[in-house]
């Protein structure tokens, strides 16, 4: 018999080591095979279980990064790999064994083992692998409003006791007054709530410190895996008793001078790169952000990119209409009391009527299956055709606070704000045939009259740019003049409200019938005595909105070489009378205004942004805008990266000219683009054996996607997900700057470092996952 096949026979047999039955057990094993074989297998198990005094150092022997533990008395260096099988095998042999000891030099992550599998040795592992291309670093969004209270970043050992008596050894992340975060082996099993006792062995041995060989209690209140591997979890605990020992030991180690002035600089340099994403995140987001107070739309956040989902609700006239699509039902069934958030999908096209357009929507569960259907075949064969989900959230007391002690124009502004809502667009008439598979009903269209919208709007919240800049290209003045307007056959008197360079706003003595882009000419009678050599009796203008009763209207000159002339009219008019002209200013924001408002957003991510950088002449992932703990479509791309990034190869292998070249050119006016991609998991047990990615125009045929879905779900799970990406030609924000400046002040070499890697944005990509919307659609629900 070989001596592998001896040892194995010995593993089979630990457990019952010290047992009556071990006798018995080991002659079954071993009967058939000669006596010496008994003997040997005896020796090796009194070998394995026999105690062991020597120490391990895996420093320059392993792939990871080892530190200094003290185990029973013993000091190791051991790396989190090799840390995790201590606690495992110590529960296995019952104590620090030669078997232990065993298991600690040969872990699957030492340079002998990879070795003799044929696995190259530290960096090669990286650089053979081209995932390393595309891999991102995750970052965890909302920096400042998850760290309410000062964190000491501190690395030191400690002795934790869970409920059920078992020991165990772990390292701080970082404490706090009231928490902290701490790192543990995953050969346990944690329970969230959990109350687990904390000694700080470390410090212990080495300060004088009150108390400090007392415990202190601790409860679970969050378990992150690690991206890095899975030996280790973090622990994120609440403080429960009033032990002062972690103030004293926060106090001790801030003591030192050099030391606070590096960790309060260390923590001012990653609130500044964080806040420089989040900025990014909140300037370009694809998405619509919502403020209300009960159930009326009192609020809108506007990007650089969500424009579109803004211009779709305005009607012919661009009249704003979005404040109907929040009917006091549907709000009501959003806001129930106690309920801190909900979601759900809207459906919605537009109809033509005549020379007016009418919006329909319907939410989920407004309806029964056979008036979704009907309403999908309807609105599904429109241009029109949109999906939203509408995500919606009770915002807490310390964020109504926090909105209600602004200043007294900001206080206006966000009075009596209670929800927050964010709108995504999840689907267009791109997908539209999805919704066809379906079999119509029979029912007459009139069915869906209910779900029609109101014509005028019941009010028009105000819309802010995520940045407190001025958005005007020209500045407004109020001035009055009578004119008369000519559109279409039909004329009517009035006077200028405002005018400015090319743009103008009037009031009519009696409503007109016009939509938005229509043409129309202004006899200006009482300017053309000022000019006789221009026409001013005939200028042309084109409609930009018009008022629901048809009387206000707001008009806009376009640029040619016939109009520069009347233009540079307007402009000498303005100089010459400066005195007398009053300007209308736009409404701004305050900084403290949209720092709560962003503080809301980054509390309650609905999507996950990704930052593109380029390297060269190729765009790549840079950084993952995440929070914990992470979704599932996102999670399965942990498994796949050898450091704590995430690897998104399996998403931009070959598709790079799809998803970043072509729809980041530096074009002026690019509008994000989208595609939907989908993810089959392929599954062995709990663990991730492959991923298979195919964008949705991949497919040949509708049944092919069908078919691969169905595949997915039986093999592991399936995924979708909505990819939107743009370019970005300004990464930086009045904000950012405001903070580079304050950072440039304690250290420029810092402050210039991060400005760099900030301006080295230039694409912004955002994930949507649409998985139950897909398998709706697609009526493959299980």
């Amino acid at each position: 018999m070989q001596q592998s096949e001896i040892i194995s026979l010995a593993e089979r047999l630990i457990p019952v080591y010290h047992t009556q039955e071990f006798e018995h057990l080991l002659s079954q094993l071993t009967d058939g095979e000669p006596p010496s074989i008994k003997i040997l297998v005896k020796m090796e198990l009194k070998r394995q279980m026999s105690p062991c005094y020597r120490s391990i150092d895996l420093r320059g022997r392993v792939q990871g990064e080892c530190r200094e533990y003290e185990l029973e008395g013993i000091t190791h260096w051991l790396d989190d790999v090799a840390f995790n099988i201590y606690h495992k095998n110590v529960r296995k042999f019952l104590g620090y064994t030669e078997g232990v000891f065993d298991a600690l030099s040969n872990t699957h992550n030492s340079f002998k083992v990879m070795n003799q599998k044929g696995k190259p040795q530290g960096a090669d592992l990286i650089n053979t692998s081209t995932a390393i291309d595309f891999t991102a670093e995750p970052l965890v969004m909302g920096y400042d409003l998850k760290r309410k209270e000062n964190r000491l970043r501190i690395a030191t050992q400690i002795e934790i006791h869970l409920n059920h008596e078992q020991k165990i050894h772990g390292m701080t992340v970082d404490i706090s007054p009231s928490g902290g975060k701490i790192k543990v082996p995953s050969a346990f099993d944690y329970k969230l709530g959990e109350v687990i006792s904390i000694f700080f062995t470390e410090i212990a041995r080495s300060n004088d410190i009150a108390d400090i060989e007392k415990s202190v209690f601790y409860r679970i209140v969050g378990i992150d895996q690690s991206l890095e591997n899975d030996s280790i979890r973090f622990l994120r605990v609440i403080k429960l008793d009033d032990n002062p020992v972690v103030d004293d030991i926060i106090t001790h180690f801030l003591h030192s001078h050099s030391h606070k002035a590096r960790h309060d600089n260390q923590d001012k340099v990653i609130r500044v790169r964080s806040r420089g994403y989040e900025n990014n995140y909140l300037k370009h987001t694809c998405n619509l952000p919502l403020f209300f107070s009960g159930n009326e739309l009192k609020l809108v956040l506007m990007t650089e990119n969500n424009q579109a989902i803004w211009q779709y609700w305005n009607d012919e006239r661009n009249q704003l209409t979005i404040s109907n699509l929040f009917s006091q039902e549907r709000m009501d069934q959003l806001t129930k009391p106690g309920l801190r958030g909900s979601n759900n999908v809207i459906y919605a096209f537009k109809h033509l009527q005549g020379k007016k357009e009418r919006f329909f929507s319907m939410m989920m569960p407004e309806s029964t299956r056979e008036i979704r259907q009907l309403f999908w075949h309807v609105g599904a064969r429109k241009e029109s055709w949109k999906v939203f989900r509408l995500s919606v959230f009770e915002l807490s007391d310390y964020e109504r606070d926090n909105l209600a002690n602004l200043t007294s124009q900001s206080a206006v502004i966000a009075q009596n704000l209670t929800h927050f809502g964010m709108l995504q667009e999840i689907a267009d008439s791109d997908t539209a045939k999805d919704y066809l598979l379906t079999e119509k009903p029979r029912l007459a269209a009139n069915k869906l009259m209910p779900y029609c919208h109101k014509r005028s709007s019941a009010n028009t919240p105000i819309s802010l740019y995520f940045d407190a800049q001025n958005r005007r290209r020209e500045s407004r003045y109020q001035f009055r003049s009578p004119l008369f307007l000519s559109a279409q056959g039909q004329q009517a008197a009035g006077v200028t409200l405002d005018i400015s360079r090319s743009g103008l706003y009037i009031a009519l003595s009696n409503p007109i019938d016009l939509k938005a882009g229509d043409d129309c000419a202004i006899n200006f009678s009482e300017l053309q005595l000022y000019d006789r050599t221009l026409p001013l009796n005939n200028v042309p203008y084109n409609v930009v909105r018009i008022s629901p009763g048809g009387k206000r209207v707001q008009l806009a000159m376009d640029e040619n070489s016939q109009s520069l002339k009347t233009m540079a009219f307007f402009v000498r008019l303005i100089e010459h009378n400066q005195a007398k002209l009053i300007p209308k200013p736009e409404i701004l924001p305050s900084s403290e205004l949209l720092e709560n408002l962003h503080n809301i957003l980054l509390d309650k991510m609905v999507s996950t942004p990704l930052f593109i950088e380029k390297k060269e002449t190729s765009l790549k992932p840079k950084v993952i805008g995440v929070n914990y703990p992470l979704p599932p479509h996102l999670a399965l791309f942990t498994h796949l990266s050898p450091q704590n990034k995430l690897s998104l190869e399996p998403i931009y292998k070959g598709r790079t000219t799809t998803l970043l070249a072509a729809p980041m050119k530096r074009i002026e006016g690019a509008r994000p683009q989208y595609q939907e991609l989908y993810i089959s998991v392929l599954k062995l047990g709990q663990r991730i054996q492959s991923l298979t990615t195919k964008l949705a125009n991949d497919f040949e045929s509708t049944q092919e996607r069908i078919g691969f879905i169905k595949n997915a779900q039986s093999m592991g799970g399936f995924f979708a997900i909505r990819i939107s990406a743009a370019p970005v030609f300004d990464p930086l924000t009045a904000l950012l700057r405001s903070d580079l400046e304050e950072l440039s002040s304690i250290n420029i070499h810092q402050a210039r470092a991060l400005e760099k890697e900030i301006c080295s944005i230039v694409g912004y990509s955002e994930y949507i996952d649409i998985t139950e919307e897909v398998l709706i659609r697609l009526e493959l629900t299980q």
